[in-house]
């Protein structure tokens, strides 16, 4: 792997709320009104929790860590999937083992699967969801507001690059076997469905829009990319384009390709990955 310096992250606390329907008395009086403050999981545990995204509410669990001090916290992204399927119960146990490591861990559905509405636009909009659920992170107590990273699989890679692109307070991101040129990967992919599923898609509003590496000077904080050198669905080249585009960019990257492994590993596989994503993870966000 190789590692390269990157500059001072920028860093802001957002506050976020859970949508939740408004209140108002048919025959009151009327005036200025307050709104109520907003509730948040604060016990130790498995919660499902609802988040306003852009336009959209996304639904994902959350684990929280039995630990008193404020704590980083991971947002997990699963990858595309058939229509139906609960994204966030997908990662969710990854979550937990993020959350038995001592962060506060949230498996996230994005949009256009349950328990999340919408549609999946290949990344055009998920971002911003995504950045969303960062700022209702940031406000939940006992998060440590300044330390949150992503790990997204497939396009959650892809969608976690591009919301680190979009809001330079994600501190760090690892993104596994993700896309990150969308026209290459329409021209190199094995998979004879994905052409066009991107014609119909990904390519509405633009590409490039949807492409990391368009947008690899704007990411602040360290990437880590995971990729298996035998991917045909998502081929190998698109994590080297992106660690090449980060390091033209100068921004701090690390490449970790996979001997053998497809899109999707093993679990032998994942037994050589893992510790290095956690290394990554506590590195950066502790």
């Amino acid at each position: 792997m190789t590692r390269r310096p990157v500059g001072t992250w920028a860093v802001a606390v957002a506050c976020a709320m859970i949508a939740t329907g408004g209140c108002r008395g048919g025959n009151g009086p009327t005036g200025p009104t307050t709104a109520a403050a907003p509730t948040f999981p604060t016990t130790p545990g498995r919660h499902d929790v609802r988040i306003a995204g852009d336009g959209v509410t996304v639904g994902g669990i959350l684990f929280r860590p039995d630990l008193a001090d404020p704590r980083p916290a991971v947002i997990v992204l699963h990858g595309w999937q058939p229509a139906g399927t609960n994204g966030a119960a997908l990662v969710a146990s990854r979550a937990e083992r993020y959350a038995a490591d001592g962060y506060v861990a949230l498996a996230l559905s994005l949009r256009g699967w349950p328990p999340s509405g919408g549609s999946d636009d290949c990344g055009l909009r998920l971002p911003d969801d995504v950045a969303a659920a960062a700022a209702w992170l940031r406000a939940l107590p006992g998060v440590a507001a300044d330390r949150i990273g992503l790990v997204g699989f497939s396009q959650g890679g892809q969608v976690a690059l591009l919301t680190a692109a979009r809001d330079p307070r994600i501190r760090a991101v690892a993104a596994y076997f993700p896309v990150t040129d969308v026209a290459r990967w329409k021209a190199t992919t094995a998979n004879v469905d994905i052409p066009a599923y991107i014609t119909a898609v990904c390519e509405p509003g633009g590409a490039d829009l949807r492409s990391p590496v368009q947008r690899a000077v704007t990411i602040a904080g360290p990437v880590l990319l995971v990729h298996g050198d035998a991917d045909t669905r998502v081929p190998t080249e698109q994590s080297r384009l992106m660690a090449a585009a980060l390091t033209a960019a100068g921004r701090a990257v690390d490449l970790l390709i996979v001997p053998g492994a497809q899109h999707g590993f093993t679990a032998a596989e994942e037994s050589t990955v893992q510790p290095v994503v956690d290394r990554f993870l506590a590195r950066e966000l502790r």
